[in-house]
């Protein structure tokens, strides 16, 4: 794992947590909400770990709803920045940015995301 830099092929995942207003119900998705955040949207990379080791790990640090990936690459394509933020404890951390310079994602990459995000656990 690259402690500066994301490559395109990694996957990132999303904790969604059980707020009623990031999840749509109708459609069985999270909504753009979960990834609007003034702080950048906090992910897992994969790092090269089983989906299975990822999955428990998110697990035991949240009460979710349920857990999204993304690839790094689609975040590019929306123009949004993955960047490697390790954290004591989880150096898989990271963040995804508007910019290198912006935190928050615009309505449009919080929604892109949303919409083409996978569901890994419900």
């Amino acid at each position: 794992m690259e402690k500066d830099f994301i490559k395109d092929e990694e996957l990132l995942y999303r904790a969604i947590k059980p707020f009623p207003n990031w999840w749509k119900e109708k459609e069985n998705r999270p909504s753009s909400a979960a990834f609007k955040d003034s702080r950048g949207v906090s992910v897992d990379r994969d790092a090269g770990r089983p989906e299975s080791q990822i999955i428990s790990r998110i697990n035991s640090r949240f009460e979710i709803q349920a857990i999204v990936k993304v690839k790094a690459s689609f975040c590019r394509e929306i123009e949004a920045n993955p960047l490697p933020r390790p954290i004591i404890g989880i150096p898989e951390h990271a963040e995804i940015h508007r910019t290198e310079t912006i935190i928050e994602l615009t309505d449009s990459q919080a929604r892109n995301l949303a919409k083409n995000c996978i569901i890994a656990i419900l």
